[in-house]
């Protein structure tokens, strides 16, 4: 018994695949359409944030709604394989992860592959990040664009992998798909979410 008690409870998301389906951006870039479906009765975490994601043939676009103060410590990660290899157990040279920092509107690649078989990181003078800061809450949009993405092609590939996690200061969290509190699901892009990439 004492063996069970301190076994780590398991997220009911480790026993679904997750798929969302994301929108082109049109010319405005509105992301009304392109928000990410809410598992948050899955992961057992609350509704910390919305995320809302779009595609181009120019590259990904984000945008963060967040229900608290922003604070100087407050970070994004955003884990993307442009190949959605379900196959790979390790990070590839198509999987990417990439941290954004909304204070201080700044973002870097910092992908760690095990192997030969990688990518040169990101310049980030690539990556764009604009935040808008009200009393109790923020909103701040990414851009990262297709020469930060090795091997996006939505021409020929109308699928991605995706994680991200988004983090406080007070160390409150927000995952889609899984915890990185359970998983180590930075290392492992078969356990990410399925994102297909659509036109509507």
């Amino acid at each position: 018994m004492t063996v069970l008690k301190e076994l780590k409870p398991l997220s009911p998301a480790a026993f679904f695949e997750v798929r969302a389906n994301i929108p082109k951006a049109d010319r405005k870039r509105t992301f009304k359409k392109g928000f990410l479906p809410d598992i948050s009765g899955l992961t057992g975490e609350g509704r910390l944030a919305k995320v809302a994601m779009l595609w181009s043939l120019s590259g990904l676009f984000f945008q963060v709604n967040v229900k608290l103060a922003i604070e100087e410590e407050d970070f994004i990660d955003l884990f993307i394989d442009t190949r959605d290899l379900k196959n790979s157990n390790v990070i590839t040279r198509f999987c990417h992860h990439f941290i954004f920092y909304p204070e201080g509107e700044e973002g870097v690649e910092v992908t760690r592959f095990r192997r030969d078989d990688s990518h040169i990181l990101a310049d980030p003078s690539l990556l764009s990040i604009k935040t808008e800061v009200k009393r109790s809450a923020y909103t701040f949009e990414i851009g990262i664009p297709k020469e930060a993405l090795y091997g996006y092609d939505p021409t020929e590939f109308k699928r991605l992998g995706f994680f991200y996690r988004l983090q406080k200061k007070s160390g409150e969290k927000k995952h889609f798909n899984l915890s990185s509190d359970f998983f180590h699901i930075e290392k492992h892009p078969a356990l990410w979410a399925s994102l297909n990439l659509t036109e509507g």
